[in-house]
């Protein structure tokens, strides 16, 4: 079978060519060409370019043909560049700095090293220590550039069906859409955060039932899984109290601040980067306090070497516990 033509390269009508129509040249024409025209000498450019002199004299009057025009005025010592050759140069040199920097661009491609994540975040999950770790990623594959949000875990689901985000940090669901794939990152209890002048913020623990009566502040349904708080209200059933909530918070860092300003108490999970809060406590709940999961989710199929990469590495930083 006869073997595959060279690459080509669609060369477009330039300031010299606007009487031609679009034509197209091998890039080792271009090559061969930019060699003798900056040797100006057809042996120096052979041996710069490590093939012998005859074939490449035979390229350039083929380049020749099929430009319709001479390239170089051959003299039996000296080598000039024509007209044509000297308007021609410099789109050269651009053509081929092109293909390389598309080369260049591929093989950064297939390692994984250029391309644009979309990441989505849980807002407690937005740390020093993740910051830390994105700051790591980045100086590992610095070609990645990725765009960060924060949204809610059944939103990063939602969009990662759609195909509108390519990573999420979040809290799984039981069941999670069949198209998506996710690992464990976090575990962390439950703890409760009070304002700094309650009774509680004293004590190093409480027990269930000490939270009878108790105003609770929570991230409003919708935004927290539907059943993330299912197992701290069990708890308290389990003992006869009956959650009592004074207060619905967007977010994590809304509910922390409803906690400092008085307007409740807060189950929330155990992070020691975000247990620096002024006016607000936090203490332990009873050794069987719920636990939370937190994950990194992508989609199964359609992943890049870069969201690889990412995932790989997010895993590594977050061995769950």
């Amino acid at each position: 079978m006869p073997s595959a033509p060279p690459p080509i390269l669609p060369i477009y009508p330039g300031s010299w060519t606007q009487t031609w129509s679009v034509w197209t040249m091998e890039l080792r024409h271009l090559r061969y060409f930019v060699a003798v025209a900056e040797e100006l000498s057809f042996t120096r450019a052979a041996k710069r370019l490590h093939i012998a002199q005859p074939p490449l004299s035979q390229q350039i009057r083929k380049f020749e043909t099929e430009l319709g025009g001479a390239l170089f005025e051959r003299e039996s010592r000296a080598v000039r560049l024509t007209k044509l050759g000297r308007e021609l140069l410099p789109e050269a040199h651009q053509l081929l700095e092109r293909a390389r920097r598309f080369q260049e661009h591929a093989a950064r491609q297939a390692r994984g090293e250029q391309d644009v994540l979309v990441l989505g975040l849980i807002s407690s999950f937005a740390t020093p220590r993740f910051a830390a770790m994105l700051r790591a990623f980045q100086k590992k594959v610095p070609g990645v550039h990725i765009e960060l949000s924060n949204h809610p875990s059944a939103w990063q689901l939602d969009a990662l069906e759609r195909g509108t985000l390519d990573v999420g940090i979040l809290r799984p669901r039981e069941r999670m859409p069949p198209n998506v794939v996710s690992h464990l990152i976090r575990r962390e209890p439950f703890r409760l955060a009070v304002p700094s002048r309650h009774p509680f913020a004293k004590r190093k623990a409480v027990a269930w039932k000490d939270l009878r009566d108790e105003p609770l502040v929570l991230v409003e349904p919708g935004v927290a899984p539907p059943d993330y708080y299912a197992a701290f209200f069990d708890r308290l059933r389990d003992v006869g109290v009956e959650p009592a909530v004074r207060q619905y918070a967007q977010n994590v860092a809304t509910k922390i601040w409803f906690v400092s300003a008085g307007f409740g108490i807060a189950p929330m999970p155990h992070t020691p980067d975000t247990e620096h809060h002024s006016g607000v406590a936090f203490i332990d709940l009873p050794e069987d306090a719920p636990v939370t999961n937190t994950a990194i989710a992508w989609r199964k199929s359609g992943g890049s070497p870069a969201l690889l990469r990412f995932v790989d590495f997010a895993r590594e930083s977050f061995a769950a516990t």
